[in-house]
Formats: structure tokens, C-alpha cells, sequence
């Protein structure tokens, strides 16, 4: 018997993770399909193969977490922070930019590209992740070729080296920019005074409550006027509720103090 109650206990006791804060029948269906892969009967012998085998633990949070990402995921997306949002962040500071549940790095690595392209400086580029196996890979930089589908080729040229078996190795000068972090986003404190907030694809895993308690902290770490970017299937429909106001697709700001307009939202670019 899978007995899902008594697997919350048990993952939250050997795991720390909090499996009532996601969303059940997505995570029931993710582990069972764990268990059916490898051969495991039963939620007890999980449990007692994440205590004794390291290996196993590692990659079985690796999958519950759900590490997926790409360099310049969702083009719409990245057009409006390049054109709009990073030049808005850096025209008066040096900003402080966070990309929660950034797993292999992918986006963070994105936005120091465009940083490093448009010559701005930032203060802090902050990648956290939950899993700590996944930011050791993070912080070395080295890439799949699938990770990269779709870059545009000078990025490539000036910013990464083929490695001998065919992936891609970010330059120094990207990876010296970004710092990493493990940050469980359910238990941990947020640091403050952000100027962009990056949680893409990570509320969908989350139940209702939990999302509005996140994005409720995510606000709070912001700056005025600053920027909370989501995933495209994680649109936040009531944003004034947050004390936010949507900008263009997956994209939202902070009011300044004394309710002042937030900039003019963004379309598509006319190139």
C-alpha cells in the first residue's frame, strides 16, 4: 500500500522538503513514477533507499524538484528583459538581481550575458536552488547541447568553449559574475532590496496557498519600481492584490512608494 500521508512524514523527517506545500497529484504521480522506474514496491522502501544510498537521495531530489531550464527560455520573455527591464534596473544603481529555483543556472547565465552585452555592472546576481547537487553543476558552468537549442550563435562565440565531449563550458567572464546559493523558498528567510526577481516555473508545483505566500515574500524583497518575473504558465491574475502591476507577458513591477505608475508595458519588438 502507498500510504502518500505517512511519505510526507517521512520525506519531510529524511529530506526536509515539505511535500503538503505542492500540489498532491503531481507529486503522487512523479514519485510513483520514481518507484516503477527503479523497481521500488512501496513508499517504506523508498524511504529506506534514500536513507542508505546516497547516490540514489541526491538523484531522486534532483527529479522531485524538477530541474529543467535552458539558456534564453522563452524568447518572449527575455526580449522584454533585455529591451525594457534590465536598462529600467541599472540606469541609476548597480542592480540586485535573484533567480529563484534556478536549478542548473541556465537563466542566471542568461541574464549576466545580457548584462555583460549591454556593459551595465550589477551589484548581486543571486542563483538559489533547494538542491544542492544541482548548483554544484551550476557553478561549473558545462552545458548540453540541448541546454543552448536556439542561442544565438555570437553568444556562443564570445561566451562559451566546446569541451571535448561536445557540451559547452561558460567563459570566467560569466561565471566569476554570478553567485550561488542553496535557499529552500518554503522555510528559509528571503533577502530584501531587489531590483529583479526571477521565479519562473516553479509555482506550478505549488498549491494555491503556497504560491500566495511566496509571491507575497517575493514583493517583499523587492525594491520599489522593482521587477517580479514569472513562468508562462504561472501568470499571476490579480497582481494588485501583491501590490503589483503586470508589465508585459510574465512580467510584473513594484509601484514606487506613494503609488506612483509603473512603466509603460512593454510589446513585442518590431525588428
Amino acid at each position: 500500500m502507498r500510504d502518500y500521508a505517512k511519505l510526507q512524514k517521512d520525506i519531510q523527517r529524511t529530506l526536509g522538503i515539505d511535500l503538503s506545500a505542492y500540489k498532491e497529484q503531481q507529486m503522487r504521480r512523479r514519485i510513483n513514477q520514481w518507484l516503477d522506474r527503479h523497481r521500488l514496491t512501496s513508499y517504506d522502501e523508498l524511504i529506506q533507499t534514500i536513507v542508505r544510498d546516497q547516490t540514489h537521495r541526491e538523484k531522486f531530489v534532483e527529479y522531485l524538484t524538477i530541474n529543467t531550464s535552458s539558456f534564453f527560455r522563452d524568447k518572449r520573455v527575455f526580449d522584454v528583459i533585455e529591451d525594457t527591464v534590465l536598462p529600467a534596473v541599472s540606469r541609476q544603481r548597480r542592480p540586485r538581481i535573484w533567480s529563484a529555483g534556478a536549478s542548473i543556472g541556465a537563466e542566471i547565465y542568461s541574464i549576466a550575458i545580457l548584462m555583460k552585452e549591454a556593459r551595465f555592472t550589477p551589484g548581486l546576481l543571486l542563483a538559489t536552488d533547494i538542491d544542492e547537487a544541482v548548483l554544484e553543476k551550476a557553478k561549473a558552468g558545462v552545458f548540453l547541447p540541448s541546454h543552448i537549442n536556439g542561442m544565438d550563435a555570437k553568444y556562443l562565440d564570445r561566451y562559451f568553449a566546446r569541451t571535448p565531449e561536445g557540451n559547452w563550458a561558460v567563459s570566467e567572464s560569466i561565471k566569476s559574475l554570478v553567485t550561488f546559493r542553496t535557499h529552500d523558498l518554503l522555510k528559509d528567510p528571503y533577502e530584501s532590496h531587489f531590483d529583479l526577481i526571477l521565479c519562473r516555473n516553479v509555482f506550478i508545483y505549488f498549491t494555491s496557498e503556497t504560491q500566495k505566500r511566496l509571491i507575497t515574500n517575493f514583493v517583499q524583497s523587492l525594491n520599489p519600481s522593482g521587477y517580479f518575473i514569472v513562468g508562462s504558465a504561472e501568470q499571476i491574475m490579480d497582481p494588485g492584490s501583491f501590490g503589483l502591476q503586470r508589465v508585459s507577458y510574465c512580467i510584473y513591477q513594484k509601484p514606487e512608494k506613494g503609488g506612483q505608475s509603473c512603466e509603460k508595458e512593454a510589446g513585442p519588438r518590431h525588428r
